[in-house]
Order: structure tokens, then C-alpha cells, then sequence
């Protein structure tokens, strides 16, 4: 029986590859977000408001004053909803992306709204506030009008409002990119430009330690492709201007208070989804403004997945020419193993492989990471490419519960595409026999070897099968509800962030998106010039004369015009996945077995870009990120997407506690609160609260 390797997968470049992160180029998954480019502010003549009066409401609710607000008590002056209040100019700003983009993964809730085309929402009835907290992606929400004049979207009546619900409410306020002007207690100093080649640094002071103790604040964060303002602290009498963040021991990032208790967060530098320095402050933003209580949750994960073990994979190689792809192939009937050569992890693989992982493990950082491998139980076989005595399957055996392991199938025969004629073109799909068969072997397989199967998960060979209805009714009565699509691939997207999507076949099937590397399944090689090289690869497919060129147009220019080294593609790969981290996705990533085989004796392509991610997130945070089984994933995305359904709503009540209600039926995440089922994660308490269709839940806030 023929086994076919995976296609290349149709891997877009992601923002560091589109040669500037002004124009980020995310990939599909990510739904096509578009990114302005960072660009330069200006102060703008407004007649802020000194001093304003209350906002109505009901006073029966009054709490003592923010300055008495010591416990989450009272965190705030009266009722409020907890949700936020994202304000933007005209909605081009890079930081009005990353604001959502964040909040998204987080499931934290929150208006938007361009105020260019769109009032200023009501802040408040008789009885709540409507907002938690408020940020401005630009400190005077500017924008470019029609006679090329940079003004306000937000009259002095729009201020003076919001002045107000903050004053009353005892609401706080960001302000995500600021030119320094006086509303934020600063006076303006030089403007820098910073790029990757001219980077500039972001400094903690000492006042950070509450706003970013996830951080380490011994190392400075690099800011690049982002505008910056060196600012003056300048308050006025009977304000107070304390810098967090500082460029060349001048503020950057500023607390302020206003004389009657007003309280400002402001940053002079710009932001976008991709930017690391975005991604690492993000957290603190949004923890300070809600005062540490909100709706969401945020956690750190990892987890790669390594596809095809038992098998050998055929290796890249600029001769014979089958050996290098025309491009990322389409076509499931392609097999080029007759033509290149394969190769196999073997026995001292593993074992490099665990004792790395336990090199690891022995880290608090990481002592939850775990890699899972997807396996073809053929390949145990002696048809299958097995020796007489193979140490992979001896070592496996050894060394199988320091793994998690996942059925891929018998023999990686394409579900869509079941045992072609080779490179004919022609497929018909695996029926419901073959597909039991497929999977029913693979699972008596783990039984013989003792494997810890993840039972109700798999990946499916060339993620295919999944519009196959004959497979995912057999895969349905074998127990399986998780498969994983790919995010590089248009079908199949999620459409918010850590969900997946429902199978429209089998409705027990849960697809979850995997995140496609340029690690590419047929590599196994850091060296130039090897068998199985990646740069090699890397450089056929992106380099100064690479088959693919910027904006897929032929003749056009090259993603790179020198040739990457095997350290630069390291780099750019571990920024990649650090990205990923840091913007708690739960998504798991796609390797292949190749990519496990020491090239060198000791090291591996995995190891070599899993060791510089995880030293670039120790470098910038302190929180512990895990790796956890398919099946968690699957349950995670489940329980998401049952709360972005249930329209969950909640409203904080000083000395009261929270109220939560829902349209559906969910389990809501309450960052800050420890009731039912509370946890620990970053030093704060998470609570997981049963919600009721239609239901109230009071949560005590103490």
C-alpha cells in the first residue's frame, strides 16, 4: 500500500516576512486583518475641561470616594457594567486593531466605536455606568479631515462627558498612544522613528511593578516600526505625573492623576497586533484600567504537535527536480518518495527528545511543556520502513509517557483521496470501511505499545477527511469530537479568536485550527546544502531569486533580497511563535517527524526554534505557559464559544459583589474574583461561575 506524504502546507508569511510590520500581513487566520502604518501626532488645540460636574444617578448606591477604595470592595463610586469602551478617531489607528485583537483573545467585553462617523455612546442610565473602564487609541482621538486639517473626532462636549462619568463613576482611562500634551500631565520632547535596524528601548520604572509584574523588568522591551515621543513629566498644581515606562531615562509610558481623583494611564508610542512590545504590555493595560476585576481570562500556552512519527518522510533537495516543489502542492494524488530520499527518527532521537523536554520541564516557566506526537502505526511494519530491531519502536515504548500521542491514521493515506495511482490527479474519498480500518488499526496499535491516547482526538492526514461524511461518521463511532483544521488553509477559519468550528457534517466534531510552521515537513537540517535543509528550502521558496514573490505577482520583488541564514529563519520563526504566546492562543502547532531528527548529533530544527522561543518569552515574561492535550484544547474552545453565545453580561456593585447573567447557557470566566471553582494563574485569581439561560448569578466580591 503507497503512503503519501503531506503537501506543503499553503503557509502565508506572517507580519515579520512582509518586509515591514507598519503594513503587517497576517495570515488567514487572523481574518485578513489590515494594520495602518504607524504614523506621526500632533497636539490639537482643545479647550480641555479643568473641573465638570457630577453625572446623575441614583445616589443610593454611593460608595465612599476613590480614595477610600482600598478593597475590590470598592473599586468603584456605583454600579458599572463590566465592559470596556474602546474610542478611536476614524478607525485607521494601528492601536485600535491591537485593542480589539487583544481583547478578543481574551474574551474580555467591550464597545468599539469611530467617532468620526459615530457619536459618543450614553455613559449611563439612573442606575449603572455602562463601561468599566475607557481607552482612547490616540490621546486626543485626531484624525486627518477632508481639508487635510488634524482635528479631534471628540468636541469639547465629548471631553467634558467623559470627564465626567470618570470623575462620578471613579472610572480610570488609557490613553494607547499619546502625542505628550497637558490632559496627560506631560510636556512634548523628541520624536524618534524607530525601526529594526534603529530600535529604540523601553525601560521599567519603578512604578511598573504593579502594572506589569508579569514582566521582567530587568530587561528593557525593544520597540521598532513604531513612532515614539520622548516626553517632559509636566503636571499641573495639584496633579501628580508618575513614569512607568522610560526611553533614555525620558517617560514614555505615564500614570497621571488629575486634582479630583481622575486617573489616566498614557503611552507616547504607537501599537499593532504583531509589535512584541504591544504584545508584552497589552496585559497590564487593560488589568489597570478594569482595576483588576473584569470578565475574561488570559493564560499562556504551547503546544507543538509532530505529525507522522513512525514514519520516514522524503526529504527537499534541489536535485532531482521532484525533490523541489513547483510550489505548495495541491494536488493529494503528488508523491515524490520514489524519486528523494526519506528518512526516519530513530531510537537516540527520542531519547535526545525526552531528556531536552526534561531540560525544560525542570523550569517553572516550563515545567508543564510537553510535546505530542500524531503517529502511523504502518510504520511500526516491516512494509511500513521498520528495522528488525527498531529502536524508535523500542525507545517509544520507554519513553511514551513523556509524550502526548494522537491517532493520524494507519498508513497517512489521504481521507479525500484514498489510494490513488500516484501523481494521477484522480481521487475518490475513503469509504466508512477504510476509514474504520484507518483508524481502528492505528488505535489496537497504541493498545500494543501501551501509548496514552488522547482517545478523543486525531489529526487527519493533509488535515483531509474533513468534508468527508463516510470518515467523520466512523471517526464519530470511535469516540473522536476533535480534529484540527489549518489556519494557513481558507476553509474551515474560525471567526473569534480560540474557537474552532462546529463540523457542519457530524455536529459532534469539533475542528480545531492548527497553526502551520516554515518548518517544513520535508526538512530535517539547519546546514546548507544537507539533505533535508531548511534554508535551502526557506531561500528556494523566499529568498532574492524565490519562486514566490511580495503580493503573488510574478516578476515582483522577493520576500528577502539577500539569502536567510539558518539563524535568521530561527529568529523569525521563534518571534513568530512567541507572538502566538503571547497573545494567549491555545492553538496547537504543526511539525512533522523529519523535523525532530538530529541533524548535527545533538540538535534538531524543533529543538533549535523551540529553545530560542522559549529564551526570547523568558527574557520578557515570567508566566508559566503549558502544553496541554488536544482533547483540552478542544474543551477550551468548547466552553469559549458556549460564553461568546450566551452574551454573557456583567455589572460590578460596590459592597455588593458581581452580577452575571446570560442569554445562553455558559461558564463565565472572572478574572480578580475567588468564588466556585476559583484558580490561580500570574499571582490573580480566575473564577469559572455557572451561568443559566436567562439565570442571575450573585458573585461576593471580597
Amino acid at each position: 500500500m503507497p503512503i503519501f506524504r503531506p503537501a506543503l502546507p499553503a503557509i502565508l508569511l506572517t507580519a515579520a516576512l512582509a518586509g515591514t510590520v507598519f503594513a503587517a500581513a497576517p495570515d488567514k487566520s487572523d481574518n485578513k486583518i489590515q494594520v495602518a502604518p504607524s504614523t506621526p501626532l500632533a497636539p490639537i488645540a482643545v479647550a480641555w475641561p479643568t473641573s465638570a460636574a457630577p453625572v446623575e444617578r441614583m445616589t443610593s448606591t454611593m460608595a465612599p470616594t476613590m480614595a477610600a477604595a482600598t478593597t475590590p470592595l470598592t473599586l468603584f463610586k456605583a454600579p458599572v457594567n463590566m465592559k470596556l469602551l474602546i474610542l478611536s478617531g476614524d478607525g485607521t489607528e494601528p492601536g485600535f486593531t491591537a485593542l480589539k485583537y487583544f481583547l478578543d483573545y481574551m474574551a474580555l467585553p467591550y464597545d468599539a466605536v469611530v467617532l468620526k462617523t459615530t457619536p459618543l455612546p450614553v455613559l449611563n442610565d439612573s442606575l449603572n455606568g455602562f463601561y468599566q473602564g475607557i481607552i482612547v487609541t490616540t490621546g486626543s482621538l485626531g484624525y486627518t479631515n477632508s481639508s487635510n486639517a488634524w482635528v479631534s473626532a471628540l468636541d469639547a462636549t465629548g471631553w467634558t462627558k467623559l470627564d465626567n462619568y470618570m470623575r462620578t463613576y471613579g472610572v480610570r482611562m488609557v490613553s494607547y498612544y499619546t502625542y505628550p500634551e497637558a490632559r496627560y500631565g506631560m510636556a512634548a520632547g523628541p520624536a524618534i522613528a524607530t525601526t529594526d535596524a534603529a530600535p529604540a528601548s523601553l525601560a521599567f520604572a519603578s512604578a511598573s511593578s504593579t502594572i506589569f509584574p508579569y514582566l521582567v523588568r530587568t530587561n528593557p522591551l525593544k520597540v521598532v516600526n513604531s513612532y515614539m515621543y520622548l516626553a517632559v513629566a509636566a503636571p499641573a498644581l495639584g496633579e501628580t505625573t508618575t513614569p512607568i515606562l522610560t526611553t533614555n531615562n525620558q517617560p514614555t509610558g505615564v500614570l497621571h492623576t488629575k486634582a479630583d481623583g481622575r486617573e489616566y494611564m498614557a503611552f507616547t508610542f504607537d501599537n499593532n497586533p504583531y509589535l512584541i512590545h504591544s504584545l508584552a504590555l497589552n496585559y497590564g493595560i487593560f488589568n489597570w484600567v478594569t482595576k483588576g476585576v473584569f470578565l475574561g481570562e488570559r493564560r499562556l500556552y504551547l503546544t507543538p504537535q509532530n505529525d507522522d512519527y513512525f514514519l520516514a518522510n522524503d526529504l527537499f533537495a534541489t536535485s532531482p527536480a521532484a525533490c523541489k516543489p513547483p510550489g505548495f502542492v495541491v494536488d493529494p494524488t503528488f508523491d515524490p518518495a520514489a524519486d528523494c530520499a526519506t528518512d526516519r527518527m530513530d531510537g537516540g532521537d527520542v531519547s535526545a527528545l525526552v531528556n531536552w523536554q526534561k531540560s525544560l520541564q525542570g523550569t517553572a516557566q516550563t515545567k508543564d511543556f510537553r510535546v505530542t506526537h500524531a503517529f502511523n502505526g504502518f510504520g511500526t511494519t516491516t512494509d511500513g520502513g521498520a528495522l528488525k530491531k527498531d529502536s524508535l519502536i523500542s525507545e517509544t515504548k520507554s519513553q511514551r509517557n513523556h509524550f502526548f500521542w494522537l491517532n493520524h491514521t494507519w498508513d497517512h493515506e489521504n481521507l479525500d483521496c484514498y489510494d490513488p495511482i500516484p501523481n494521477s490527479g484522480i481521487c475518490v474519498a475513503a469509504t466508512n470501511d477504510e476509514s474504520l480500518s484507518e483508524l481502528q488499526d492505528n488505535i489496537d496499535l497504541a493498545k500494543s505499545l501501551g501509548l496514552p491516547l488522547d482517545s478523543a482526538s486525531m489529526v487527519t492526514p493533509n488535515i483531509s477527511g474533513l468534508a468527508n461524511v463516510n470518515f467523520l461518521r466512523a471517526a464519530q463511532a470511535v469516540g473522536i469530537k476533535y480534529l484540527v483544521s489549518d489556519t494557513s488553509r481558507p476553509d474551515w477559519l474560525p471567526t473569534a479568536p480560540n474557537t474552532g468550528v462546529r463540523s457542519p457534517y457530524v455536529s459532534s466534531i469539533l475542528y480545531i485550527p492548527r497553526r502551520a510552521t516554515n518548518i517544513y515537513y520535508n526538512t530535517k537540517s539547519g546546514l546548507v546544502g544537507a539533505q533535508g535543509s531548511l534554508p535551502d528550502e526557506y531561500n528556494y521558496f523566499y529568498g532574492p531569486n524565490g519562486i514566490f514573490r511580495i503580493g503573488g505577482i510574478a516578476g515582483g520583488a522577493p520576500f528577502f533580497p539577500t539569502t536567510q541564514t539558518y539563524a535568521q529563519i530561527v529568529d523569525r520563526e521563534s518571534n513568530t511563535y512567541l507572538g502566538y504566546i503571547l497573545r494567549y492562543e491555545v492553538y496547537p502547532l504543526m511539525f512533522h517527524q523529519s523535523n525532530f531528527i538530529r541533524y548535527n548529533g545533538s540538535n534538531s530544527l524543533f529543538t533549535d526554534v523551540m529553545t530560542a522561543t522559549f529564551t526570547k518569552l523568558a527574557k520578557i515574561s515570567n508566566l508559566p505557559v503549558a502544553s496541554i492535550s488536544q482533547t483540552a484544547i478542544g474543551q477550551a474552545m468548547e466552553a469559549r464559544m458556549a460564553a461568546n453565545a450566551a452574551g454573557l453580561r456583567a455589572t460590578y456593585v460596590p459592597y455588593q459583589g458581581i452580577t452575571l447573567t446570560g442569554q445562553g447557557t455558559a461558564t463565565a470566566r472572572i478574572t480578580g474574583v475567588c468564588s466556585t471553582g476559583c484558580t490561580q494563574y500570574g499571582g490573580q485569581n480566575i473564577s469559572f461561575i455557572p451561568v443559566k439561560a436567562g439565570g442571575t448569578v450573585h458573585v461576593p466580591v471580597q
